[in-house]
């Protein structure tokens, strides 16, 4: 498959038939007996009363337990084991992380298409200590992601199918090594990384959503873009600063929103957020769309979607984490993600109180109305 492919003006044609399937079946035999057991919850028991973060499975972010059901999934990538304890993160590969354990992206119980795989030379985990002086100071992380070279490379969002009057967004931390390779400012040379994207085919048409946050082919400004015909976007590059300037000296967290009307109209937000010990917030709002999908949408997942880390034509070093998806009704446009406490600080281990079920009625697209 040509590089230039990747250059995802098409998830379809971005990404081709890229679709792997990978089932996990966990199978757990308990023989204790019964005294033992009880013995042994007992203790389960008073362990989790004095040390309330013991026992708590990692990967199920404080954000995505207090959202609720509107938490889809989330990958913290905070671990240094995957696939049950293996300590080896050799690519190419898809990997499960061991900290992701409840609502997890990978594997996707309701979509066997999710995926989360990189071919980069590198993919796995750095101590957090590592990153101290680019973190605050009240983050509890044990390990970041660290990704370099060029290659696919991706923690996928799950399919989208949803009727209307909601709002869909993604969130993720990244920080690239100081003095780490740049894209060419040739944009003839066609050097880019992807960031952060939401994109998806409609299905059983060559039609497409693509919602990014990429850098490169030019100077390496934090490029945004919303296109495809899905929605009939003007386009446009709006920025949200520089990697240099922005991302290199302390994490940023990224953030993309998808607003669905109840009328069917497709917005797209997108956020750079600097954390400490950095500071600085730059916002694009993109032009609304120009086509409505009143009756719902059904969008196949484009591999490269998500977490996306595809380096085309060169090689930087790239540091991630905290990777989550949301769904929130009714559309919400002030509705952000937000931060990570793990990261940013600010967790206080309690236990959210229970949130409502959103009514989320999947219905296939039915027609479009142009505008």
């Amino acid at each position: 498959m040509a590089i230039k492919a990747f250059r995802l003006n098409s998830p379809l044609v971005a990404f081709g038939a890229r679709v792997r399937i990978h089932l996990t079946t966990w199978l757990t035999v308990i023989s204790e007996e019964p005294t033992r057991l009880a013995k042994w919850l007992a203790v389960v028991a008073a362990v989790s009363l004095c040390f309330p973060h013991a026992l708590a499975f990692a990967g199920a972010e404080e954000r995505c337990n207090g959202l609720g059901s509107a938490c889809v999934c989330a990958e913290s990538l905070d671990t240094n084991t995957h696939d049950g304890g293996n300590t080896i993160w050799a690519t190419p590969s898809p990997f499960n992380p061991d900290d992701s354990t409840t609502k997890q992206c990978y594997p996707f119980a309701a979509d066997p298409t999710v995926e989360l795989y990189c071919g980069s030379a590198q993919f796995g985990p750095v101590a957090a200590s590592t990153q101290s002086g680019f973190l605050p100071s009240g983050n509890r992380l044990s390990f970041v992601n660290r990704q370099s070279g060029a290659g696919i490379c991706h923690v996928m969002h799950p399919t989208i199918v949803e009727a209307p009057d909601m709002t869909y967004c993604i969130r993720a931390y990244s920080r690239w090594e100081v003095g780490s390779a740049m894209p060419s400012t040739d944009p003839n040379a066609q050097q880019q990384q992807k960031i952060l994207t939401i994109a998806g085919n409609i299905r059983g048409t060559v039609d497409y959503l693509n919602a990014q946050i990429s850098f490169g082919e030019g100077p390496p400004n934090l490029h945004t873009r919303f296109d495809g015909n899905a929605f009939d976007a003007p386009v446009d590059f709006q920025s949200l600063g520089s990697v240099v300037n922005d991302c290199e000296n302390a994490f940023c967290r990224f953030e993309i929103c998808f607003d669905y009307s109840s009328i069917g109209e497709g917005r797209v937000r997108l956020r750079r957020t600097t954390i400490a010990p950095g500071a600085g917030q730059s916002t694009v709002f993109k032009p609304l769309g120009n086509t409505r999908r009143p009756n719902g949408i059904a969008l196949d997942g484009a591999a490269g979607s998500g977490l996306a880390m595809f380096a085309q034509s060169y090689s930087p070093i790239r540091y991630n984490t905290h990777f989550i998806v949301t769904r929130v009704r009714p559309e919400d446009r002030n509705f952000w993600p937000g931060a990570a406490c793990e990261v940013e600080g600010g967790c206080t281990g309690a236990q959210p109180a229970p949130q409502p079920t959103p009514q989320t009625t999947p219905m296939a697209p039915a027609g479009l109305i142009a505008r």
